[in-house]
């Protein structure tokens, strides 16, 4: 008879566990016996999916952990004590290899935790979550309020036909700087989180702003060539990115050095532009470009040129 007290024999009595509970009996097994490489894999098969889709991220990283740490004391020479024949040990290294990098492979680019993209309408902020994994359940909460569920929504999840949350939500315009704090449920229904996401309205503005002037359209210029000579060039896109400039500067034909007045940022709406704002500057009829050169509130500086239309 073996030895009944050795870790063989240990694990053994653990896999005889109920199926609810032979996991919790491994865990305790590999953390008794960090020097045991059957048990590693044993674990692992425990949070192994079929279908990679299925397994929780955490569940994915935890079998990603025991594989890893089986194949570690592979190279460390260890696991021979632990297997009698030498092409048992083979197989299994070669499936925990393979293995290793299916789960490598669905984990590439995985988020670690939720994070967030914000939009800005005339109305409200509307708050996209970028979640690590599918959940069945995503809620919020800001300050001391309650937790709040998003709506189910429009989708189902494959194959079970269960509604999934909406990963969006909406905050009042005037909602302050703050942190928010997003927790969810994932596909075995734990709970996970909660985690925090900073909304910092005013850096927003500013980023997006920024975004929108480094894109190459609509560009800082266009032109408006009417037909009774009054030719017109528009600076639209600075107007309503202007909370990130610091200053406009223009020249026909030549360097920009004629500066065109932005009116003070707003943040309550910060795209608008006053009615009392000059918006365009007029252009003789010879003109064949314009070049413009935003000052950012950073000190970053740029030059465009644009040419003028034929006509």
């Amino acid at each position: 008879m073996g030895d009944l007290r050795g870790p063989a024999f240990r694990l053994a009595l653990a896999t005889l566990d109920q199926p609810s509970e032979r996991r919790k009996a491994l865990e305790v097994f590999v953390a008794a016996h960090p020097g045991y490489g059957p048990g590693f894999v044993l674990l692992a098969t425990e949070y192994f999916r079929e279908r990679i889709e299925d397994a929780p991220l955490r569940d994915r990283l935890r079998e990603r952990e025991l594989l890893s740490g089986f194949l570690g004391l592979d190279a460390n020479g260890k696991l021979g004590q632990s297997f009698a024949d030498s092409t048992t040990l083979a197989a299994w290294i070669d499936r925990a290899e393979r293995r290793l990098a299916v789960l490598d492979a669905s984990l590439t680019d995985a988020r670690a935790a939720p994070g967030a993209g914000f939009m800005r309408s005339n109305s409200s902020w509307m708050v996209n979550l970028l979640m690590p994994e599918a959940a069945t359940e995503v809620s919020y909460r800001i300050g001391d309020a309650p937790y709040r569920a998003t709506a189910n929504s429009q989708w189902s999840e494959s194959p079970t036909g269960r509604q999934m949350p909406q990963t969006s939500f909406e905050l009042p315009l005037d909602t302050p700087k703050t942190t928010i704090l997003v927790k969810y449920r994932d596909l075995r229904r734990n709970e996970i989180g909660p985690f925090p996401i900073a909304f910092d309205p005013q850096a927003i503005i500013l980023q997006h702003a920024r975004e929108e002037l480094d894109a190459d359209r609509p560009g800082w210029a266009q032109f408006s060539d009417g037909n009774t000579g009054k030719d017109w060039v528009y600076f639209n896109a600075a107007m309503a990115n202007r909370c990130v400039i610091a200053a406009v500067q223009y020249g026909f034909d030549a360097a920009p050095a004629t500066p065109f007045p932005l009116p003070p940022c707003n943040f309550s709406d910060p795209s608008s532009t006053p009615e009392t704002a000059q918006s365009a500057v007029k252009m003789g009829p010879n003109v064949k470009s314009v070049s413009v050169r935003l000052t950012f509130i950073d000190g970053t500086s740029g030059t465009r040129i644009y040419r003028r239309p034929i006509r």
